[in-house]
């Protein structure tokens, strides 16, 4: 199985990170006043909705080079897959509003439905910091209904109600971690029991790190990190070894932005 790890285009908290980033440059704004004024569940920017459709073209184009090496997956056929020449053929995205964006038009482009996974969400969950004491506050996130209206080709899971998805308040680090391991064993037996399927998730920048991490057996690695830029693609190969048969994952490259232009990479 090949996965296919795609952060999400640029959101409107990535753009007020990026100013508390050059603080030097914009008066007393702080970590504490990006805590403050992120909001729950972002929505892209002008720049992420054009990021995301170029994304989805390029998927739809591009001529990637399936044969990585000689324990590659097997080759496509000429014309097998022709207008989703990467062979996507599941697409899964977390049920926040900036994935959901930004898997639509690749959805759209492929001919695939969008299936929210909600254990793909980004750290933290849903919430803002405007609770009791500036402390964070969790909110329910996205409706069945309010996805459905959005999103309508999307398949939603019978756990994403019309009471949201989100329980808690904040979700803590260690939380993250367990769920990326959650994640990274069921992307093990999805690749078991589906060996030739090529499989995409939009998903998030902290819990693409944990995720990576938990599939080489590297958690907690706090004395490295992935970086994803928006929209970036992360490919891993769910194989078998060349010397002895034994499953095998191979990390074939990471934070790929071919498809974007110099002034389009955030």
């Amino acid at each position: 199985m090949i996965l296919y790890l795609i952060r999400h285009a640029q959101s409107a908290n990535n753009v007020l990170a990026e100013k508390v980033r050059a603080i030097g440059e914009l008066d007393e704004l702080s970590y504490d006043d990006y805590r403050l004024y992120r909001v729950a569940d972002p929505s892209l920017t002008d720049i992420g909705f054009r990021q995301a459709e170029i994304l989805a073209d390029y998927l739809q184009t591009a001529k990637p080079k399936h044969r990585a090496g000689f324990d590659d997956p097997g080759d496509l056929e000429p014309g097998e897959f022709e207008g989703n020449p990467f062979a996507i053929n599941r697409l899964y995205c977390s049920a926040m509003l900036r994935a959901l964006q930004t898997a639509s038009p690749i959805a759209e482009k492929l001919g695939l439905r969008p299936r929210i996974w909600l254990d793909v969400h980004e750290h933290g969950g849903v919430f803002d910091n405007r609770g009791e004491d500036g402390l964070a506050a969790g909110k329910p996130g996205l409706t069945r209904s309010g996805v459905a209206d959005l999103f309508p080709g999307a398949e939603i899971p019978d756990t994403l109600t019309d009471n949201g998805w989100w329980l808690g308040d904040e979700e803590d680090y260690a939380s993250c971690q367990g769920r990326a391991i959650r994640v990274a064993q069921d992307l093990v037996r999805m690749a078991r029991d589906n060996e030739n399927d090529r499989v995409a998730i939009v998903s998030h920048g902290t819990f693409l790190d944990c995720l990576l991490k938990a599939l080489i057996g590297r958690l907690p690695g706090y004395e490295f990190r992935f970086g994803h830029y928006n929209t970036s693609i992360t490919r891993v190969d769910f194989t078998h070894s060349a010397y002895d048969g034994a499953p095998q994952a191979i990390l074939r490259y990471v934070n790929r932005v071919d498809h974007l232009s110099q002034d389009l990479i955030t």
